[in-house]
Order: C-alpha cells, then sequence, then structure tokens
C-alpha cells in the first residue's frame, strides 16, 4: 500500500507541473495543435521506459487494438477540452473541477463497473482527500492571463474530467493485460498522433515551428514521470483510491500559487493540508 501511495503522490507532483506549464501556453496558442504536439513529444520523452517493457507485452497490446483506439480518442477530445478551459478559468478553480471530476468519476465506475467494494473507513478517508483538495484550490491563479468566463470554463473542464474518468477505467484494464509503463506510453503517444491527421487537412494546417516544439517538449517533459507512476499504481491498485488520490493534485496547484504567484496560504488552506496529509496516513494505516 505505501508503495501505491507513493506513486499516486509523485504522478500528481508532476502532473501540477505539466498542467500549469501547457495550461500557460493554451493561452496564447491553439489548442488542438498544442495537443497535438504535447502528445508527439511525450512519445519522444517517454521512450526510455519502454526499456523495461517485455516483448510479450507487444504482442498483447497488439490484440487490443479496439480498446487502444478507444482509448486515445477519448483522451485526446479530453486533453483538447481541458486545454480550451485554460483559457476561461484560474488554474486553482480549474485544478479543482478537473481533480473532482476525475476522482469522484473513478470512484463510482469503481464501484458500478468493477464492484470494487470500499470500507466506511477507506471511503470516509478519500471523501476527506477530495473535500480537503476542493476547498484548498480556490485562488487568483495567474487570473490577470485571462478573461474569466467561469460557466464556459466549468463545462469544458468537466467534460474533459469525465471522459478521463473513463480512459481511467479502460486504462486499468489494458494496464493489467499488457504492461503499465507500455500502456503509459502508447496512451500519451497516441492521444498526440491521433490529433495530427485533423491539423494537417485544416486550412492553414499545422504550422509549429520547431522552437515551439521544443517549448512544448519542455513544458510537458513532467507528465514522462507523472504518467509512468500513475498507471503503475492504476495497474497495481484498485481504481476508486487511485482517483481519490487524484485529488491531491489539487494541493499540489495550490502550492504552487503561493510559491509562483506569492498567494497567501491563510487558514483555510493550511486546514486543508492538514486534513489531506491525515487522510492519507490514514489509507495507509487501514491497508497496512
Amino acid at each position: 500500500m505505501a508503495q501505491f501511495l507513493l506513486l499516486c503522490l509523485v504522478s500528481r507532483l508532476f502532473y501540477t507541473l505539466n498542467d500549469v506549464f501547457t495550461g500557460r501556453l493554451a493561452r496564447k496558442h491553439d489548442r488542438l495543435e498544442l495537443a497535438a504536439l504535447r502528445g508527439v513529444s511525450l512519445g519522444v520523452s517517454m521512450a526510455p521506459v519502454l526499456i523495461w517493457v517485455p516483448r510479450s507485452a507487444w504482442s498483447r497490446l497488439a490484440a487490443e487494438p479496439g480498446l487502444l483506439g478507444s482509448i486515445v480518442l477519448i483522451t485526446a477530445i479530453a486533453n483538447v477540452l481541458q486545454l480550451q478551459s485554460a483559457r476561461y478559468l484560474p488554474f486553482g478553480l480549474r485544478a479543482s473541477i478537473i481533480l473532482t471530476g476525475i476522482s469522484l468519476g473513478s470512484v463510482l465506475l469503481g464501484w458500478f463497473v468493477l464492484d470494487e467494494r470500499l470500507s466506511a473507513a477507506t471511503a470516509g478517508w478519500c471523501a476527506l482527500i477530495v473535500l480537503s483538495a476542493a476547498l484548498a484550490a480556490p485562488g487568483e491563479h495567474a487570473s490577470h492571463e485571462i478573461q474569466p468566463r467561469l460557466g464556459r470554463g466549468s463545462a469544458l473542464a468537466l467534460a474533459g474530467a469525465t471522459l478521463l474518468a473513463v480512459v481511467a477505467l479502460l486504462m486499468k484494464g489494458l494496464a493489467e493485460r499488457t504492461h503499465p509503463l507500455l500502456a503509459a506510453w502508447v496512451w500519451e503517444f497516441g492521444s498526440g498522433l491521433i490529433l495530427l491527421p485533423p491539423l494537417l487537412i485544416r486550412s492553414h494546417g499545422l504550422r509549429a515551428s520547431p522552437r515551439y516544439f521544443a517549448r512544448v517538449a519542455l513544458a510537458s517533459s513532467p507528465t514522462a514521470i507523472g504518467s509512468s507512476a500513475s498507471i503503475l499504481a492504476l495497474g497495481a491498485g484498485r481504481l476508486g483510491l487511485w482517483g481519490a488520490l487524484a485529488g491531491t493534485q489539487i494541493l499540489f496547484t495550490a502550492v504552487l500559487g503561493v510559491v509562483w504567484h506569492r498567494e497567501l496560504m491563510g487558514a483555510r488552506r493550511w486546514a486543508c493540508f492538514a486534513a489531506a496529509s491525515i487522510a492519507v496516513a490514514g489509507l495507509a494505516l487501514n491497508h497496512g
């Protein structure tokens, strides 16, 4: 359980960095192009993880073309929706909506689809993590860079989160039947490749320069660690627990708001951090 918790927390830390870095680019550049280049760049930056993938996993992956195609298509749509929401929402509020949606969606899908049954104590700790994270998120995260449109931005973020909860369910099965690191690599790479044809056939085509591609690759590079750790955890643990711990990403986002935008922590955030820390410790002890 300790390894599962560590993988979840590490993944959320690095996803937070990716979210802020790529979110800034999404406020200034084409979102479809950014989503495509992000995925393609991850195909390169995540390639070293394939060293640990046995040959047999590739043949098992090749046996599931329908599932793989569904995963990368749904993920590509979700990525574009999330990047689009960055135009209209402060980072803290956007993170709160997306991560709460993923957390609750994953818990519900684990319950109804996978028949996961959480004990009362585990469910309580999970609820405390999600609630603490949601309360910690609000803040003025670089809102001067956008003209907030909360209704539209929230709808885009929630739609993306719902799709990603479905992807988590599908990815869990793929990771268990193939190999988590292979599943993570093909998931990220594929979700970028599938967006290239729409980019190439539109009127102005693909306009990215090598310099811009390098910026996208650098901004999304934390995902190489984030997705690898996340899918390792997803393949080894319960979907509901994985989803609840995804909510801790909102806390990391709040920390970046303090560090980079000099927001005040305040009593509310300190209380939320303390509550979430107690909840994570409670999960570890409950399953120790």
